[in-house]
């Protein structure tokens, strides 16, 4: 039987190999999901709680604290790259990541499955087609490389028979690789039915962790969507500050939920908006296909230009722009303007939404 290993760094990355092993049971049947465990603590929180989910499940995980230190990191990679270099296929969660590079060379499996990490496959797709160099979308403009990086070479080799993008995006498969769809047959078929509750629900975006939107803009947009929507409570990215969310509790009068679990569980296990409001995010992609056939709209809050920050690459923005759109046109999600130019919503001292308001 073939040994297949994935590689996962995040709870989104895990959930996608638990929706990939589900549906491709012969594949999976001899599974390992090696887990390099996240820093942040909320991460590692909602990557336990997945895991107890594969275990229910009978797929096989091992921790790896890969981020442990010098020496801790380095005897961590040796277990792990003696894995890697065992397993005839390997399911990927995140080719951008500098320990998966560094992995890469000592193996020689013969199928590899690249699962979603959020919207940035759309990236990872365009740039392994056009043979450009692996840069996140929010680390800048692109750089002049020669054609075919590191990566590209390794999905080249003569001895990889498949490589397969399991996604939920609307991707064209790069040459020599297929696309299969993720209709998150497992999250719907094991959790659920949805439990709605009135009004709505807005997801927090981490835009500002990542140095792309301006923080005080943010939560002015946050302010107008509380006030404009009856949006009553707030359920926070699980990567956004700690005083970030102080500030929106503060201005909004809403209730910050820490969400246990990815937000396609949470839909599934916990009560839900119903009107479930997103920025351009993965779950403007995800919760369609997750709600499909429930009560629940899923509505996109679009940017403004005036939010992004000075020194933030057209590039970043020019992503945004396209995943946004694309979500739009491919679940049909009503749009939700930004707040009217000369309208600002004065987020410092302002009084919070009243209690009628947040519970309804």
């Amino acid at each position: 039987m073939s040994e297949t290993l994935a590689l996962v760094e995040s709870p989104a990355q895990l959930l996608n190999v638990l929706e990939w092993a589900h549906v491709h049971p012969g594949e999976a049947a001899s599974l390992t999901i090696a887990v390099l465990q996240p820093v942040d603590p909320r991460s590692r929180a909602q990557v336990r709680r997945l895991c107890r989910f594969a275990s229910q499940a009978k797929v096989v995980w091992r921790r790896y604290e890969v981020r442990a230190g010098y020496l801790g990191r380095a005897g961590e990679l040796m277990r792990l790259g003696r894995a890697v270099a065992a397993a005839d296929r390997l399911v990927i969660g995140d080719l951008f990541s500098r320990t998966i590079q560094l992995l890469l060379p000592r193996s020689r499996a013969r199928e590899v499955v690249v699962v979603d990490d959020g919207t940035a496959t759309t990236e990872l797709v365009s740039l392994l087609t056009y043979g450009q160099q692996l840069t996140r979308w929010h680390q800048g403009d692109l750089k002049p490389s020669a054609k075919g990086g590191p990566v590209n070479r390794w999905l080249a080799r003569d001895d990889l028979d498949r490589a397969v993008f399991f996604t939920c995006m609307p991707v064209s498969a790069p040459p020599g690789t297929e696309v299969r769809p993720n209709e998150y047959a497992w999250s719907r078929e094991t959790f659920g039915p949805v439990r709605v509750r009135a009004g709505a629900d807005l997801a927090g975006s981490s835009l500002v962790e990542t140095g792309v939107i301006d923080e005080d803009r943010y939560i002015e947009a946050v302010g107008w969507i509380a006030r404009s929507r009856t949006a009553g409570r707030y359920l926070a990215h699980r990567r956004e500050s700690a005083g970030k969310l102080e500030r929106i509790a503060g201005a909004t009068g809403m209730e910050i939920v820490h969400p246990e679990l990815p937000l396609e569980l949470t839909a599934l296990t916990e009560p839900i908006g119903l009107s479930l409001l997103t920025f351009a995010s993965t779950i403007a992609y995800t919760l369609p296909i997750v709600l499909r056939g429930t009560a629940v709209r899923v509505e996109l809050c679009d940017m403004d230009d005036a939010w992004i920050t000075p020194d933030t690459a057209e590039r970043s923005v020019d992503f945004l722009r396209r995943i946004s759109a694309l979500a739009v046109d491919r679940h049909n999600l009503a749009r939700i303007p930004p707040q009217p130019r000369g309208r600002a919503y004065a987020y410092e001292g302002s009084e919070p939404l009243p209690a009628a308001q947040r519970e309804a």
